[in-house]
């Protein structure tokens, strides 16, 4: 009973949009911690899931909080969380880091025109920062627009990819910025932005 109250205790901090932001990063940690450590039940940890990635993504709704650096890091942590809380949901992990694990996909390839590349969603072994993340995705190693890429199912059936991700409820952040990429097709990383700025 009195787990069970803890844990109604911490969704209800996270769902408070009056609550302190101390707490609730506070309580974003002892859920990571029960989690890990299997203190919570399977049964809790969508609830607490969702709870959580709600929480990190509030952190980037607004325009000044995306460029804001001092959020960096605090996105980058909370995302870490919401990976490990993930790895604990009915049917495996829907949080990823940069882009999701997907089986096959497709997309246009972009050194020859009119001609597809397909094959799964994967970088370029040590080659992270060629990459946009916001905007693209790799194939086979290639960057390609996410919002023209589609998901090949077991039947031969192709879905758009960011139809695919609303539809499983994945999520994907930036390994850089700690912001929720999963649908951004238009911005650059605020992060590459005010590191070349310096510059």
């Amino acid at each position: 009973m009195e787990r069970e109250s803890r844990i109604q205790e911490w969704f209800s901090l996270l769902e408070d949009t009056q609550a302190p932001f101390e707490e609730k990063h506070e309580a974003v940690h002892l859920i990571a911690k029960g989690a890990s450590c299997r203190e919570i039940e399977d049964v809790h940890i969508p609830l607490l899931y969702g709870a959580v990635v709600k929480f990190w993504r509030s952190l980037g709704l607004r325009s000044i909080d995306r460029s804001d650096e001092t959020l960096f890091p605090i996105r980058k942590d909370l995302a870490r969380v919401c990976s490990t809380i993930s790895l604990r949901l009915p049917g495996g992990t829907r949080f990823f880091k940069n882009f999701p694990q997907i089986g096959k996909v497709e997309g246009p390839d972009p050194f020859k025109k009119n001609e597809t590349l397909s094959g799964s969603l994967s970088n370029a072994p040590g080659w992270l920062s060629i990459y946009e993340f916001h905007w693209e995705y790799p194939i086979e190693g290639f960057g390609v627009p996410k919002d023209r890429i589609s998901v090949i199912t077991e039947d031969g059936i192709r879905i758009p990819l960011l139809d695919w991700c609303e539809k499983h409820d994945l999520a994907v952040f930036c390994s850089r910025c700690g912001l929720d990429i999963t649908y951004d097709v238009s911005r650059n990383c605020p992060w590459v932005r005010i590191k070349y700025a310096a510059h």
